[in-house]
């Protein structure tokens, strides 16, 4: 029998420092995978003959599974636990680059590095970060840039990339990667459960429906016990086999909260996370054709995508550091970097040499980090750190849709107009265009203030508190259309 801790509220601390290492580890292999795509996208164009619409499907597929599958692998790892969920995901993601390298044709990589490898990064990614959530509250920001500021991989992995694709041919490369990836089983490893004791609070709070059977909880304040409670409690599991049962669906009694899509806020700041998410890899994929296009050298086109990830890497933690501090909202600074994003893509026509595509580079390194930290966090203050795991899969969903259609469509506009500005072009428009839901949601949230109705979320059917896990999003008072 053992006994489990229930913490009042998120630790920020503790063993949360080794979840923040499992989710850096993570977003290394994954997020450093996919942008490193560049490198392999004008081998896979010319290899099979596909144009450039084509071949940039294998890219918009794997990352559109990759967030997409976040809907379906939050219900699992709630279902199975997180551990062995990210563990079979990294299995998973050797396995779907390894059998790239049988590939004869681009229906087959679409296949194994579109859906098999980007379902391997779905169950990776969404329940490592939505446990990251639950271990901080305070510094929720600042560590969800750290952790994600691994994605900033590409700085070492995109010439390693060339380099093996020109040593050992491309099936050679992606041979090698999937051994490297074998890693995310190692960081999901470490990622032990944390009990929230808004995950034991309910409507009528019994204290049979408290404790899971066969298990010990101990409360971490003990000012907080109840008085009929003052030790740990422990009960067989063959008396109170029904009791587990009333359990789970106490505390996860919705694995889809459809009842978001109904929240104004949320909705608003989903729509605008899709929009931002359909430019969000255009650059990612075409920067490094573009450059050879321009007549740059194909051994200096990767070291932009060098130059961008350890942009990103400084942008997510200065981005994750200065929300913390409150100065502004992380809601503005989350709109302020996507504004800059839109104005480097609509000047890209402009970059005609090397320096300047470095410039470039930069620019989209910083903008795409400072913006990117701040979703995980910008979910949680919407919706409550309870709800927030649901949420992040419903945003992911949002996230596939554009990643879905965002390189493919600037393949086309390539393939149409034999020039990649028109494709960057489109992507500066689109982040203008998420910038309009989120002027909605600024707007709300100043109203909000301004009426100083400061809570929990409206739970539906009376779920448990955020309060007690120390966060106090903003509420509105009619939260459906």
């Amino acid at each position: 029998m053992r006994a489990r801790r229930v913490h009042e509220r998120p630790p920020d601390g503790g063993w949360g420092w080794m979840i923040l290492l499992s989710n850096f580890v993570m977003c290394a292999c994954v997020f450093g995978v996919q942008k490193s795509f560049g490198v392999f996208f004008v081998e896979f164009r010319e290899y099979f003959g596909e144009s450039s619409g084509g071949t940039a499907w294998i890219n918009s597929i794997m990352s559109a599974v990759a967030h997409g599958g976040g809907a379906l692998a939050v219900p699992l790892s709630v279902r199975f636990g997180t551990r062995p969920v990210v563990m079979v995901g990294g299995v998973l993601s050797c396995l779907g680059l390894v059998l790239s390298t049988f590939a004869n044709s681009i229906l087959y990589l679409y296949f194994s590095l579109g859906v098999l490898t980007g379902l391997s990064y779905a169950m990776v990614f969404a329940p490592s970060v939505a446990m990251l959530g639950r271990y901080f509250d305070k510094r929720r920001a600042l560590v969800n840039g750290i952790a994600l500021s691994g994605s900033g991989a590409t700085f070492a992995l995109a010439p390693v990339c060339q380099l093996l694709e020109q040593t050992y041919g491309w099936r050679g490369a992606l041979l090698l990667l999937g051994g490297v990836t074998l890693n995310l089983c190692v960081s999901g490893a470490l990622l032990r459960p944390i009990v929230l004791a808004a995950d034991v609070v309910s409507r009528d709070p019994s204290p049979h429906t408290l404790i899971e059977p066969g298990e010990q909880l101990s409360i971490g304040t003990s000012s907080k016990r109840t008085h009929h409670h003052e030790n740990d409690v422990e009960r067989s599991n063959t008396k109170h086999e029904s009791k587990r049962e009333s359990f789970s669906r106490l505390t996860h009694r919705k694995h889809f909260d459809v009842s978001l899509l109904k929240q104004r806020r949320f909705l608003l700041f989903a729509s605008a996370d899709l929009l931002s998410s359909f430019s969000y890899l255009i650059p990612y994929v075409h920067v490094v054709p573009c450059a050879r296009y321009r007549g740059i050298d194909e051994t200096k086109a990767p070291f932009l995508l060098s130059v961008a990830g350890i942009t990103e890497v400084l942008a997510r933690v200065f981005s994750g550091w200065f929300s913390d501090l409150k100065i502004i909202s992380k809601l503005h600074v989350y709109m302020m970097f996507i504004a800059l994003n839109a104005l480097a893509c609509f000047l890209f026509p402009l970059a005609t040499s090397y320096p300047a595509l470095l410039a470039y580079s930069v620019a989209m390194g910083t903008c795409t980090g400072g913006f990117r930290a701040l979703i995980m966090p910008l979910v949680a203050d919407t919706v409550g750190v309870v709800r927030m795991p649901n949420a992040f899969g419903l945003t992911l969903v949002c996230e596939g849709v554009g990643i879905l259609l965002g390189p493919p469509v600037a393949g086309w506009l390539y393939d149409a107009t034999e020039n990649y500005n028109s494709s960057f072009f489109v992507a500066g428009g689109c982040f203008v265009a998420s910038l309009v839901p989120l002027c909605g949601l600024s707007y709300i949230n100043r109203t909000l203030q301004r009426d100083s109705v400061i809570a929990t979320p409206i739970e539906q059917e009376n779920e448990p508190s955020d309060v007690l896990c120390g966060s106090t999003p903003l509420v509105e008072r009619e939260t459906s259309f």
